[in-house]
């Protein structure tokens, strides 16, 4: 598994984690976190793709 995937799913894991233990006040950590582990897993190849085009 790559980097970006172990990230990832670390930042995804550990959102749904915080996010029910203070509801309405870790939401400002929480949804970040998820966001930004879903974006490394979607993201993950990116600059591979962009190497070989040049």
């Amino acid at each position: 598994m790559r980097s970006q995937t172990k990230w990832g799913l670390t930042f995804v894991i550990l959102g749904i984690l915080i996010s029910p233990l203070a509801f309405p006040f870790l939401l400002i950590y929480s949804i970040p976190l998820i966001l930004i582990g879903t974006a490394l897993i979607i993201f993950r190849g990116r600059e591979e793709k962009i190497e070989e085009v040049k």
